[in-house]
């Protein structure tokens, strides 16, 4: 009877997700409901942890000694402290990470998986004017929401979250690799990934990457607890996770295939068919994620092209992809936040066990449920790595791409401690090659964490100009910012902003707010590039201000251009260009962040 219900709730799900509901519903069904349905499956995945802690068996492998428990936790510690000290918290990938914060203050307030366009003080109360679904999966902004609605509303908050999440995998990775191995296996676990600086370089960001990981690493830690003792309280906690993890990065969704594929071979192991209640409303849950692709499918806008890509994926993109992806793995420099070691050893080891595979064709019945759950997980890890090099922008040696092979990283790791273990019947493997990651892993710690291993230009310019605005006084209303990038910096510190573009069309109300009826100030932000061979900065013409009278307040060299921070005293509306008519609707554009 399960068995039929279950059917009948994918084919609902896929019928809902995929055919019934048109593009327009389905983007505000995801806006208005998609929060409730994230509570809802985060609630269920709490309840199942709690149901299966109450009914789990004793460890399958040895308890940790004291000596071992201060050990790992030390270690663990460590490389926490220099992840988080190397760098302070601020956003790593412009505009992506500031979209995710201002998802996180929608979900938080209003309940909406949206981000902000506009905003504005309204009696003291800060409220998001108009958004818009974004393309982003929205796990860590939910996670990030319900940090404000224990602590109250910080953009701090979004980097407690990825400080704490840092310190969380390492412990799941060591978690992961003892149910692999031995508590040694689990100690290699640790280094190799915390020698990771592409790990680290996510500790003090405020991305979804440090989540996605962890997900992951729950996941095959719960895949290798259903293995082990396969049952409705431990099937339930899995499918959960793995439902979870499905909206922690894009392409998560492939690890729906990995939870089939554990669970078909829970089922075979006892000889039954396993469902409990909750694996009837998990098809459901991942309705939103369907439809939010197929909203963004259907949102040509949303995919954020480049003007030399004209498809999101594409075999054509596969060689340069893959020859990026070698260089980052195997770079001997520290211009990539990568580490050799972690990759030589992965890659021996995935070569190795693969070898062991097929020369011994292990049994799938005899080998260990953690050796399982790794397969099932890195079969689609595999699978992931192969459609991100399909992709238009996912080239590893770009710093800003880089971050989409930590999936990879992660499933090297564990292929290295694995096969450490295997060798271990010939001589202590493990054990020697713990001192030789421990000495690299010291050594990356303290010479490559502090690197810049993102673009940080952009950053460093919204964090200066954001500063010296938080520096002027209080005036009696708020400031807005006419900002010349994205104004989602100052919208998520509950700042009303706008943008140069709009600027130029509301000219009439902006000088009739000169008065003080609303804003204390209005401030200008300008780029200057270098305008000739002598090194004469002009303003570029996108964000000239025709009959906008400015004061300078401040300017500041960041590479070869000059960033502006000015004060609108005046507007000679005599002086003001025509403004342009209504744009045709062919050529209409996704909303800006203005």
């Amino acid at each position: 009877m399960r068995l039929c219900l279950f059917g009948l709730s994918g084919v609902g799900a896929v019928y809902l997700g995929f055919l019934a509901i048109p593009v327009a519903t389905a983007e505000e069904f995801v806006k208005r409901g998609g929060y409730y349905v994230m509570l809802a499956a985060f609630g269920l995945f709490l309840h199942a942890l709690w149901q299966l802690r109450k009914t789990a068996p004793g460890e399958s492998v040895p308890p940790l000694t004291r000596k071992q428990v201060w050990l790992v936790g030390t270690v663990i510690g460590l490389l926490s402290a220099v992840a988080i000290a190397a760098e302070p918290f601020q956003s790593k990938i412009l505009n992506d990470e500031f979209v995710l914060q201002s998802t996180a203050f929608n979900m938080h307030f209003f309940r909406d998986v949206a981000t902000m366009v506009r905003g504005y003080d309204i009696q003291g109360v800060f409220l998001s004017t108009d958004n818009y679904m974004d393309k982003r999966p929205y796990l860590y902004p939910f996670v990030v929401s319900l940090l404000h609605d224990l602590t109250g509303y910080r953009p701090l908050n979004a980097f407690l979250v990825n400080a704490g999440l840092y310190p969380l995998a390492l412990f799941l990775a060591f978690q992961f690799g003892r149910l692999l191995t031995h508590w040694r296996g689990g100690l290699l676990a640790v280094l190799l990934l915390g020698s990771l600086p592409l790990l680290g370089q996510n500790a003090t960001g405020s991305g979804m990457e440090l989540l996605n990981v962890v997900m992951i690493l729950v996941s095959l830690t719960l895949g290798t607890v259903y293995l082990r003792n396969p049952g409705d309280e431990s099937f339930a906690a899995f499918l959960l996770a793995v439902v979870l993890l499905t909206q922690a990065r894009y392409e998560s969704a492939l690890y729906v295939g990995a939870a089939a594929l554990i669970g078909l071979l829970g089922w075979l192991r006892v000889q039954r068919v396993i469902l409990p209640w909750q694996a009837l409303l998990a098809p459901l849950l991942l309705a939103p994620c369907a439809l939010q692709n197929k909203v963004v499918s259907h949102t040509p806008i949303l995919w954020e092209l480049t003007q030399q890509a004209s498809t999101r994926f594409s075999l054509d993109y596969l060689s340069g992809n893959l020859a990026g992806a070698v260089d980052f793995l195997f770079n001997n420099t520290s211009e990539l936040a990568n580490s050799g070691l972690l990759s030589w050893a992965g890659l021996a080891g995935l070569l190795g066990l693969l070898v062991v595979v097929i020369r011994r064709r292990p049994a799938w019945r005899t080998a260990s449920p953690a050796a399982l759950s790794l397969a099932g997980f890195g079969l689609i890890i595999l699978i992931n790595t192969l459609l991100v090099f399909c992709y238009y922008w996912s080239n590893f040696s770009d710093r800003m791409a880089s971050r989409l092979a930590l999936p990879l990283c992660l499933l090297l790791t564990f292929c290295a401690v694995l096969f450490a273990a295997v060798w271990d019947v010939r001589g202590p493997v493990s054990r020697v090659l713990l001192v030789v990651v421990g000495a690299y892993a010291v050594g990356v710690s303290t010479t490559r964490f502090a690197h810049h291993y993102y673009s940080h230009v952009g950053i460093d310019e919204i964090e200066w100009t954001r500063r010296y605005v938080n520096s002027l006084p209080t005036g009696s209303g708020p400031s807005l910012i006419i900002s010349n990038r994205s104004t989602l910096p100052w919208l998520i510190e509950k700042r009303p902003s706008i943008l140069i573009s709009r600027a130029r069309l509301v000219a009439d109300r902006l000088r009739y707010q000169l008065t003080d009826v609303n804003f204390s100030r209005i401030i200008v932000l300008q780029t200057l590039p270098p305008g000739s061979i002598e090194g004469d900065h002009a303003v570029i013409p996108e964000e000239q201000l025709l009959g906008f009278h400015l004061t300078l307040l401040a300017e500041r060299r960041f590479g070869s251009k000059l960033v502006r921070i000015s004060q609108l005293v005046s507007i000679d509306e005599s002086a003001l260009p025509p403004i342009p008519g209504p744009v045709p609707a062919a050529a209409s554009t996704h909303p800006t962040h203005d």
